[in-house]
């Protein structure tokens, strides 16, 4: 005798359960970090004018300044005066920074609106000993006023901000990375523009 067949009855409240758990588990992985994200520097905003503190230092921007070219020093003490013109447009920061844990160098770079970064310029170009931060280890708890020197196409400053992190070499991961607002917007930058000079004498020996 052939047994006949029972069918199950489709619980559709199951099913649409299962449905929905699974459309949540496929949202919450596109929607998850990224490796680089979680690894990434930790933003802090700032503004000109204030200080601003990392995990192993401290930061004021006071004001910025725009050039063409800057005469600086000859290497040595006969050689003539150098002019050093940027590509773009120079833009100096001048700062006073503070390393509050342990001695280290402090690196800066200019963050355009559209995100491109430019770093600072060497510690040679413009060389300008103890005004050039870049490259300039920091004593613990000292403060240190200088600058730091960006060559950067004059149409990409407006909206652009300052970022600073301990180190050389790129922003490490899981860290401070400072993000100070220098106020460029149009007017700030034609009054910029309009204090600016062609060549910026910062010798320090006058007979050259």
């Amino acid at each position: 005798m052939r047994l006949a067949k029972t069918r199950m009855p489709i619980r559709w409240s199951l099913v649409a359960a299962t449905l929905a758990a699974l459309a949540l588990i496929v949202v919450l992985r596109k929607n998850q970090p990224s490796y680089e994200e979680k690894v990434a520097p930790l933003t802090v905003a700032g503004a000109i004018g204030a200080p601003v503190t990392a995990r192993n230092f401290e930061v004021t921007v006071k004001r910025v300044k725009l050039a063409r070219a800057y005469r600086i020093d000859g290497r040595y003490s006969n050689d003539p005066s150098q002019v050093v013109r940027a590509d773009g447009v120079w833009l100096s920061a001048l700062i006073e920074a503070t390393a509050t844990r342990e001695a280290g160098f402090l690196s800066a770079q200019l963050r355009t609106r559209d995100g491109r970064l430019y770093a600072a310029s060497g510690g040679d170009r413009p060389r300008l000993d103890g005004v050039n931060l870049a490259e300039t280890s920091l004593a613990t708890g000292i403060a240190a006023s200088g600058a730091y020197f960006f060559d950067v196409p004059e149409a990409r400053l407006e909206g652009a901000t300052l970022q600073f992190y301990w180190g050389l070499g790129a922003p490490p991961g899981l860290d401070h990375l400072l993000d100070i607002d220098l106020g460029l917007d149009a007017r700030a930058l034609a009054e910029l523009r309009e204090q600016a000079v062609p060549e910026l004498d910062m010798r320090t020996r006058t007979d050259q």
